[in-house]
């Protein structure tokens, strides 16, 4: 618990850290606006808030439960103003915070610092979670209908001037895509955050992320019933929309937990029993009992299970991009590309922000790519992960503007996103739209660097070799072999992960309690795809390379910078049907030490190449950008035994974009496994159990063909320094 106590106290501190150091930006009187500087455009005129709830229904019934914080104690020359432009969250995990104990509502200093300066601020939960009614699919469609139609009451409160933008990270990201694909008239801009907005966003490759879809699947089933588990993090009950009693307290609004198992969900009949009604608090009876019937609609739902709580046992069943889901007939294209038409017609600024160590970094670079010319958009990449960067890995990178007690680099995006929003929403020309558009930090030297375009024109595609004696060799001196191959026998218990190790028994009860399995491991690992809290050490990748297949240069010459997304082609056998595989490019230190760069898994039975403009269905002429390979991962698009009669497959994959140095004296290397767990499902065909010590596992043994008819090579785009 004191660990719990501790990471809760290191949130508090690092938003604590953002807002001062965006008050000392912010309140300066000097005019400055360039990234990551932002003074004497706006001042804080604004010394509290005041706080309104609503239900807001929906054609079919459904009450969407909102939040509005709007400025209070006006400090401002003149009279006060009466109505504000909105920043709003539009989110499936609590639109607000609150103190289940004392019930204060705790706004983040970010949120204090908007509302200071004039703007007012609203949450809404999602219909299927937080206080709102009904249910939902996994980013539902009807999500987007929803939030055009927030928008629009948004619009018309007394309170708002008509201009709304949208913030949030990760499914809060996707929100704010699938609410722009609406057009509302009153949507004036968008700053989604590592928005999952993948072709095949849960099957990277083509290959389950399990322990992600696992873990968050479990977050998910305490969140949706407004519990208050003591796992990961503490996360409060959403607030009640409605004091029913009329008391002026909210907290005694939610239901008495009376088995003291975090939730009162399973404490009491639904629909509600007359004869034993929900008990609360302050012992007085309810007659609509709101707070406990929204929730009881998450969970209980008779077309509600499992869409609303578990998407693993939804997901997981999917294994092809057109597949549809068990619930609603909806496909993978569904959830994102097919609507990024509309998103363009709609000409909403998009300030698309990612990490580089984000699962979601690659669909990043497409929506900038392929929106930039129909929609204002500037795209930032920060040296994160999902959920932050640790101080060693930092620390490795050399991040000069890096604060330990900001792992998330909220400071930086917390001052884009309020230039974004002054231009707008205020309409403060500031000279944000006016900038170069492409602003990264290359890692391992250099930092932060605007740039005109993406991919980096002045990029030179570089191709080295797989090479005997397990070398890679640059094609400007590689000598063409005639014959060349390497065998490698896979190790299932290959995984991409590094410590702390992270303890599934909380998994494992939660499973339990609905019905499923524990999950296949008991241990999770942290990387990119385990999308929570990050990793205490950096990406080592040393003694994981003893379970792989590698190939190394010589030590540089110079300093190597590689900018871009490396692209691999490799001609691979195997003495099984099917096969998964694994590739990271590593930077090797003169001592040996080997970490990780980047990296992308592939299902070889996807190997065949398909326009990716496909990856909206019935395209009107979109080109998707930049072009990269897309493998369709349709049924029809797969090959099944794909290696059957010794038959030589070439896989193409990009890796995950990167920006770094490869410093004098080290090496770049390039690593293949043939898994990747427990981070992804081993494949179904070789080990049914998903179990790497399974005594019925098909064990592959693989040969890496590298010849002048297989010249397996990866290419990097070089950028001279």
């Amino acid at each position: 618990m004191k660990q719990k106590q501790g990471t809760a106290l290191s949130v508090f501190l690092l938003i604590l850290c953002v807002f001062f150091w965006l008050q000392s930006r912010v309140f300066s009187n000097e005019q400055v606006s360039k990234p990551f500087q932002y003074s004497g455009y706006s001042s804080p005129q604004w010394e509290g808030f005041t706080r309104t709830a609503a239900y807001v229904p929906m054609p079919d019934g459904v009450k969407i439960a909102v939040d509005a914080f709007l400025p209070s104690g006006f400090k401002g020359e003149g009279k006060a103003p009466t109505k504000f432009p909105v920043i709003m969250q539009y989110t499936p995990y609590h639109r607000s915070m609150f103190d289940p104990k004392g019930g204060q509502f705790l706004l983040s200093p970010v949120q204090k610092l908007y509302l200071s300066l004039g703007y007012a601020y609203v949450g809404v939960d999602m219909r299927g979670t937080g206080g709102s009614f009904g249910w939902k699919m996994i980013m539902d469609p009807i999500i987007r209908e929803d939030g055009k139609r927030i928008i629009d009451w948004i619009a018309s409160q007394p309170w708002s001037d008509g201009n709304v933008g949208m913030e949030g990270g990760s499914y809060v990201g996707w929100s704010q895509l699938a609410c722009a694909s609406q057009s509302p008239e009153a949507l004036k801009c968008i700053v989604p955050n590592e928005a999952g907005f993948d072709g095949f966003m849960m099957f990277p490759g083509g290959i389950y992320s399990y322990a992600f879809l696992q873990y968050w699947s479990g977050m998910m089933y305490y969140i949706n019933r407004n519990a208050v588990p003591t796992f990961w993090v503490p996360i409060a009950p959403v607030p009640p929309v409605i004091d029913e009693d009329g008391d002026g307290e909210l907290v005694d609004e939610i239901p008495v937990d009376k088995n003291g198992q975090w939730s009162f969900s399973d404490d009491y009949a639904w629909p509600v029993d007359p004869d034993n009604p929900p008990e609360y608090s302050d012992g007085a009876a309810r007659k609509d009992h709101f707070y406990f019937n929204a929730v009881m609609e998450h969970v209980a739902h008779p077309d509600g299970a499992p869409g609303t709580f578990d998407a693993d046992s939804l997901v997981g069943k999917i294994m092809f991009w057109d597949a549809k889901f068990p619930r609603g007939g909806l496909i993978e294209s569904d959830l994102n590309f097919s609507f990024l038409p509309d998103i363009m017609k709609s000409k909403i600024p998009v300030y698309n922000v990612g990490g580089w160590f984000d699962p979601f970094v690659r669909n990043t670079f497409e929506l900038y790519s392929t929106m930039k010319g129909t929609n204002p958009s500037r795209i930032m990449i920060r040296p994160v992960y999902h959920q932050g960067i640790s101080a060693p890995f930092a620390e490795l990178l050399g991040i000069e503007d890096w604060n330990p007690a900001d792992p998330f680099m909220y400071q930086q995006l917390a001052t884009e996103s309020l230039r974004w929003y002054d231009r707008w929403l205020k309409g403060i020309e500031n000279g944000v739209d006016k900038e170069q558009p492409v602003l990264i930090y290359v890692m391992n030297g250099g930092g932060w660097r605007q740039e005109d375009d993406w991919p980096l024109q002045r990029q030179s595609l570089t191709k080295f070799y797989f090479d005997k004696g397990k070398k890679l060799i640059r094609e400007d001196i590689r000598k063409v072999r005639k014959k060349g191959k390497d065998k490698y026998k896979a190790d299932f218990s290959h995984n991409s992960g590094w410590g702390p190790d992270e303890d599934m028994n909380w998994l494992a009860k939660v499973n339990a309690l609905s019905g499923k399995p524990a999950p296949a491991s008991l241990v999770f690992y942290h990387n990119r795809q385990q999308m929570f809290i990050p990793a205490e050490t950096p990406p080592m990748r040393t003694e994981k390379d003893k379970q792989c297949l590698t190939y190394t240069t010589a030590p540089l010459e110079e300093d190597t910078e590689v900018t871009g997304h490396p692209v691999l082609q490799v001609w691979v056998s195997s003495t099984a049907d099917y096969g998964d595989f694994f590739f990271y490019l590593e930077d090797v230190d003169e001592s040996g030490e080997a970490v990780l760069v980047t990296e992308y898994g592939h299902r070889a039975g996807f190997k065949k190449l398909v326009d990716n403009n496909e990856m909206i269905p019935n395209n009107p002429g979109i080109d998707i950008l930049p072009d990269l390979p897309w493998h369709g991962f349709k049924k029809s698009d797969y090959t099944d035994r794909v290696f059957a009669d010794k038959t030589i497959v070439k896989i193409v994959r990009d890796l995950y974009p990167t920006s770094w140095v490869f410093k004098k004296g080290h090496r770049i290397r390039v690593s293949i496994a043939c898994a990747d767990w427990p981070t992804f499902r081993l494949h179904p065909k070789l080990s049914p159990a998903n179990n790497p010590d399974d005594k019925n596992n098909i064990i592959p043994k693989i040969t890496v063909h590298r010849d002048k008819d297989h010249p397996s090579h990866i290419e990097l785009p070089i950028i001279s320094r």
